[in-house]
């Protein structure tokens, strides 16, 4: 996936939402997105199979007025009474399964270019949305997930882009640089550099800073980006747990939106700055893109 694609193809996202309170950052950030790209949105959701009841076949037999109202139609009508005024071409699709389940089967049969989910720091995603469900999104969809945090206040503004100098992060950046063209974007290298404070004012340390710089240009040199685009990236380099320079950069810069790359070699994936992106998920207070590469060959 990619936020951006081919121009020939209208971009296409899956909003998969639990219907709680939370899950409306999520739903008002996938509405403006489909505005934004001029893309279809469609809204997903996952509801648990209904027990089975003795007084079922009896409800059946009842006045419509005295039959239970149907779950599935429910939860499309509060959908569309939610988009009412959202100004995008949307349709609603409900399946009884798991979710995560559910996500995937209607990424690969409607072709979804992004998977949408909501959630809050250090909360999971809601009722139907329960452990580890971005984890798992993260790690077996075969398109980008973004996982919104924060209640929207217009397009993202100030993008963190993290990169462990690979072809996969080099693909986040370029991507996040097409998807939003008018951010400003802080490309971050973040290292826990081993025994560090023994190295510090050190020939070794001022040798190895050296180098980081230089991969950083190479990087950089390397990715397919406007020259515009090129002026929107600044950089930095920072020495410790990726996850805790990723949060303390939101907290402290006011980043609204932090990009990661994935690696698209098949399901046993790992993610960039040493498979650290599920802690970087987890941790940091902004939302989150993870971006998935295109699948390499072997």
């Amino acid at each position: 996936m990619t936020p951006s694609p081919a121009p020939s193809k209208r971009p296409k996202l899956l909003l998969a939402t639990d219907m709680s309170a939370r899950g409306d950052r999520a739903l008002d950030r996938a509405a403006l997105l489909a505005r934004q790209w001029d893309a279809e949105l469609l809204v997903l959701h996952a509801l648990q199979p209904a027990p089975v009841s003795p007084l079922s076949a009896r409800e059946e037999d009842a006045p419509t007025w005295r039959r239970p109202p149907d779950p599935k139609r429910a939860v499309e009508t509060r959908i569309r009474q939610d988009l009412r005024e959202e100004g995008v071409d949307f349709s609603v699709i409900v399946e009884e399964d798991d979710v995560v389940k559910s996500i995937l089967h209607v990424v690969e049969r409607e072709g979804c270019d992004l998977v949408v989910v909501g959630s809050s720091r250090h909360e999971t995603l809601g009722m139907m949305m329960l452990g580890n469900t971005v984890d798992h999104l993260v790690r077996r969809s075969p398109v980008s997930v973004l996982v919104v945090k924060s209640r929207p206040r217009g397009a993202y503004h100030h993008l963190l882009v993290g990169t462990d100098f690979t072809p996969e992060s080099r693909h986040g950046l370029e991507i996040a640089a097409k998807a939003f063209p008018d951010a400003s974007i802080t490309l971050m290298h973040a290292f826990e550099l081993p025994y560090r404070l023994l190295m510090s004012d050190t020939a070794l340390s001022r040798d190895f800073s050296a180098m980081e710089v230089q991969e950083m240009k190479t990087f950089l040199d390397g990715a397919a980006l406007s020259d515009e685009a090129r002026l929107r990236v600044h950089s930095t380099i920072e020495h410790g747990p990726p996850a805790i320079m990723f949060r303390t950069f939101v907290e402290e810069r006011g980043a609204d939106l932090t990009v990661i790359g994935a690696y698209g070699r098949g399901l046993m994936f790992h993610v960039l700055v040493g498979g650290n992106a599920h802690r970087i998920v987890d941790a940091t207070p902004s939302d989150v893109l993870v971006v998935r590469a295109p699948r390499l060959a072997r």
